[in-house]
C-alpha cells in the first residue's frame, strides 16, 4: 500500500515538473508572447473604455474579455496548470482585497465609486475579478522571473516586478478615472493616481516573485493559500503607503 502511495506521489510530482521543465527556459517562450498579447488586450480595452467613458459596464466587459483570453490559453494542456494556479491565486486575493477597498472608502475616505452601480460589500461587484486579471498578469511575471535559467536573485526579481507594477498603475488608474470606474480623493498625485496607490500596488507586485516560484510544484489548493497570503499583505501595504504618502 505504501509503495503504491509513493508511486502516486512520484507520478504527481513528475506531472507537475514536466511542464515546468518545458517552460523554465532562458529564451522567450510562446507563453511569454501570449501574455504580452494579454497585456496589449488590456491596454486597448482600457483606452477604449476611457475614450467612450463607458462607466462600470466597460469594466465588466474588459474583465470578461480578459477572462476569455486567459481561459483560451488554458485550453493548451501544457499551459493549463500554471494558468489555473495564477487565476486561483488572483481570485482569492481579489476577494480578500474587498476589505482593503472598504477601508479605503469608509475609513480613510480616500476612494470613491460612482453611485448606483452594483456593489459587493463596498466595492463594485466586478472588483475581485479585476484583481484576478491584474494578478494573473503580474503573477506570471513574478513566476517567470523565478523560473528563468539562470535564475536572478530573489531580491532583484522582487524589485523588477515591483517596478513593473508601479509603472503600470498610473496608466490603469488614469484610464479608470476617465472611464468613470472610480476616483481618488485629491492627494499627492501623478496624473489622477495618488502616490500612495502607486507604492501600494508596487508593493503587491513585489510580493509575487517571493510566493510564486514553486507554483507549479504545488497542488491547486496551495495557490489558494498563496492568494490568502497576498490578500493579507494588501491591507498592510495599503496602510503603510497611505500613512506615509496619503494623509
Amino acid at each position: 500500500m505504501q509503495t503504491e502511495i509513493d508511486e502516486q506521489r512520484q507520478a504527481t510530482s513528475a506531472s507537475l515538473d514536466a511542464p515546468m521543465a518545458k517552460l523554465q527556459v532562458r529564451r522567450l517562450t510562446e507563453l511569454d508572447a501570449a501574455f504580452a498579447g494579454f497585456y496589449a488586450l488590456l491596454i486597448v480595452c482600457h483606452l477604449v473604455a476611457a475614450w467612450l467613458r463607458t462607466g462600470w459596464p466597460g469594466a465588466v466587459l474588459t474583465d470578461a474579455l480578459a477572462c476569455l483570453y486567459l481561459l483560451a490559453l488554458a485550453v493548451r494542456l501544457l499551459w493549463r496548470p500554471l494558468l489555473l494556479r495564477l487565476l486561483t491565486l488572483g481570485l482569492v486575493a481579489g476577494v480578500c482585497e474587498l476589505a482593503t477597498d472598504a477601508a479605503g472608502e469608509g475609513v480613510a475616505h480616500s476612494l470613491n465609486y460612482p453611485a448606483g452601480e452594483p456593489v459587493l460589500w463596498a466595492s463594485p461587484f466586478y472588483m475581485p475579478v479585476s484583481w484576478m486579471v491584474v494578478l494573473a498578469l503580474l503573477g506570471y511575471l513574478g513566476w517567470r522571473l523565478r523560473t528563468l535559467a539562470p535564475r536572478p536573485p530573489i531580491w532583484l526579481s522582487a524589485i523588477i516586478c515591483g517596478l513593473v507594477g508601479m509603472a503600470t498603475v498610473p496608466f490603469y488608474e488614469e484610464m479608470a478615472y476617465r472611464a468613470g470606474w472610480w476616483r481618488y480623493v485629491p492627494a499627492r498625485n501623478i496624473g489622477h493616481t495618488p502616490l500612495y496607490v502607486l507604492f501600494f500596488e508596487g508593493a503587491i507586485a513585489a510580493l509575487l516573485p517571493l510566493i510564486t516560484g514553486a507554483l507549479l510544484r504545488k497542488p491547486l489548493r496551495h495557490a489558494a493559500f498563496l492568494g490568502l497570503v497576498a490578500g493579507a499583505w494588501m491591507p498592510v501595504a495599503a496602510f503603510i503607503a497611505w500613512f506615509f504618502l496619503g494623509r
